[in-house]
């Protein structure tokens, strides 16, 4: 029979690995298997360096080749170019040359982790919440290791493994900026990257990304800013108040007083 998901140690024999498998196996509620031991199609590997996402069987270009894993501190945020205040996300959330203050964010839809490093990265105090807990645990480990490579930045991201549009309702909300980058819906005509594929795979479509835009904008923060497809219908039936061009997206921003 095979299973959608199961976790293994790599290499199998090491035991400080086989220990934090058999922990991660009761915390998501997923199989243990033995490394090589077919009948999965995901396979989250716990290596000596870091978690990742291993996908056994699959569509070509998925299926096979890289793992996929969180690495948000790999990002370039110390070169000139890395540094600049040009980046669509950056200007969409309010941060301008000129202006010290960084904004707090809450970003709902953390992913993989890119968006709230780039952000932290510019001085930002960001709450990163994901309600898939594969890839929370998958960021979890990537914000472990990054901790040791850049403190500062890593201590300006706190992870929550949670249901946002539920968070957002019931928690306190302390923030500037929430932002939102549900899943592009599918069928769109640019190609994705494999490890957008794979999260596909495994959270499926965000089928409620209105429920949780709703939510934002109850939370009365002043920017609600919504990572959209290009040529993407916005959110909701509220025209965004400004939009800022990405390469192959837009961002949606609604600023409320």
């Amino acid at each position: 029979m095979t299973v959608p998901l199961a976790i293994c140690a790599d290499p199998p024999h090491h035991v400080p690995l086989q220990e934090r498998a058999e922990v991660l196996a009761g915390q998501l509620g997923i199989p243990r298997v033995k490394l090589g031991e077919p009948g999965c199609e995901l396979l989250l590997a716990v290596t000596e360096h870091r978690l990742e996402l291993r996908v056994l069987v699959g569509e070509p270009g998925v299926a096979g080749g890289n793992a996929v894993y969180a690495d948000p501190a790999a990002m370039d945020t110390a070169s000139p170019a890395g540094k600049s205040l040009n980046s669509p996300l950056l200007k969409a959330v309010g941060i301008r040359k000129g202006r010290p203050q960084r904004p707090r964010v809450i970003d709902c839809t953390a992913g993989l982790g890119e968006d709230s490093w780039l952000l932290a990265a510019h001085g930002c105090t960001v709450t990163s919440l994901e309600r898939q807990p594969v890839v929370a645990a998958l960021l979890d480990d990537a914000l472990a290791r990054a901790a040791l490579r850049a403190p500062e930045i890593a201590g300006r991201i706190t992870l929550i493994h949670a249901d946002a549009a539920a968070w957002l309702t019931t928690s306190p909300v302390e923030a500037d900026v929430v932002l939102l980058d549900p899943m592009f819906p599918p069928g769109r005509k640019t190609a994705e990257r494999k490890p957008l594929r794979v999260l596909r795979k495994l959270a499926g479509d965000d089928t409620d990304a209105d429920t949780l835009f709703a939510a934002a904008l109850a939370t009365g923060a002043h920017r609600v800013v919504v990572k959209r497809p290009a040529h993407a219908p916005a959110l909701g039936t509220r025209d965004p108040d400004i939009t800022q061009k990405g390469r192959g997206h837009r961002l949606d921003v609604y600023i409320q007083t």
